[in-house]
């Protein structure tokens, strides 16, 4: 045997070993998992009478009572809340003059609530604005306010991002007027 015949046997026996090793990790892989500790499954319990698969009948026994059964069976009406059953001799007039009628349960109606209050909607968010300080110049005061992102110099009359229209200026607070709800505050000078 050459050493060029031993080389390529000693490849074929190397991709054999690796054909085998994952030929046998993909039969495991797709091997169903087994444990030690695998319950039984419980069995099914089942009434001593139980129906044939076949047995769909309306029992005739239960539905036709006699009219003086304890048993409302049929007799009710399902789709009406606490509607009293009625005897069918109550439904039927009576033959004889100056018979009463048996007496029946009177017919429960529910009574709704007092209706609900008008609904107030949520207050109008407070003004995110803060009053840091002011400037006086020729033209009156120039206010400094702020929010969490940017600083804003404005004069009297001025609107802010649309929505906020500075109504009044002095040196210990500012009003502000909120256009979109129609209201004011007052915004005070921080210290």
């Amino acid at each position: 045997m050459t050493k060029q015949d031993r080389q390529k046997l000693s490849i074929l026996l190397v991709l054999l070993a690796v054909f085998g090793l994952t030929a046998v990790l993909g039969y495991r892989m797709y091997e169903p998992s087994t444990t030690a500790s695998r319950q039984p499954a419980p069995e099914a319990k089942t009434s001593a009478n139980p129906p044939a698969p076949s047995d769909a009948r309306i029992r005739l026994d239960l539905v036709e009572k006699s009219e003086g059964s304890e048993e409302d069976i049929g007799k009710k009406n399902v789709f009406q809340y606490r509607q009293a059953s009625l005897s069918a001799a109550a439904t039927k007039p009576s033959s004889q003059p100056g018979a009463s009628l048996p007496a029946t349960d009177p017919v429960v109606i529910p009574v709704p609530g007092p209706p609900p209050g008008p609904v107030t909607p949520p207050p109008p968010p407070p003004i995110s604005l803060k009053y840091q300080g002011y400037a006086a110049s020729r033209s009156g005061l120039t206010a400094f306010l702020s929010d969490e992102q940017r600083h804003y110099n404005v004069i009297v009359g001025e609107v802010l991002m649309g929505r906020f229209q500075v109504t009044q200026i002095s040196d210990k607070s500012v009003e502000v007027e909120d256009l979109q709800y129609s209201r004011k505050q007052t915004l005070p000078l921080l210290k």
